[in-house]
């Protein structure tokens, strides 16, 4: 029989730790897969969008984009990276989370989106009750200056 010795204790305990503490890390790790679910709401075949100035930190709130203290619904051909946690134009541009967002659009309440084409009413009023807010908001990039 083979005797364990003190130092041979210690070397099996600090792998158990180590590799505990790697599996503690992989379940705890942000959710930045790519398959993750987009959360980008966007309209489909508007021909134009309102000119308003939206302006406001971008954020991720119970899987829900906010520009500001509005729940946003973007532009036709908006894309969500996941690796990146930004939100996409189809210009290529994109605004990550935490960052500003300055551009166009304009703003609805829950009321007033019943009746606009091209747009996944449910999916922004879902968001309006997950967030608790009452405000959503058309969001789209800065119009380039010629």
């Amino acid at each position: 029989m083979r005797r364990i010795t003190l130092t041979g204790i210690r070397v099996i305990a600090a792998l158990s730790v180590l590799s505990a503490g790697a599996a503690c890390s992989a379940a705890e790790k942000p959710d930045t897969d790519a398959d993750e679910q987009s959360p980008v709401i966007a309209v489909r075949d508007w021909n134009g969008y309102p000119t308003e100035e939206i302006v406001g930190q971008l954020s991720l709130t119970n899987g829900c984009l906010l520009v500001g203290e509005s729940v946003a619904f973007w532009a036709d051909g908006t894309s969500w990276d996941a690796l990146d946690r930004s939100v996409v134009f189809e210009s290529g541009d994109k605004v990550k989370v935490g960052d500003q967002f300055s551009g166009g659009g304009g703003h609805y309440s829950e009321g007033n989106l019943d009746g606009l084409d091209g747009v996944d009413v449910e999916a922004v009023t879902d968001c309006l009750k997950r967030t608790g807010l009452g405000d959503a908001v058309i969001a789209v990039p800065p119009s380039p200056r010629g």
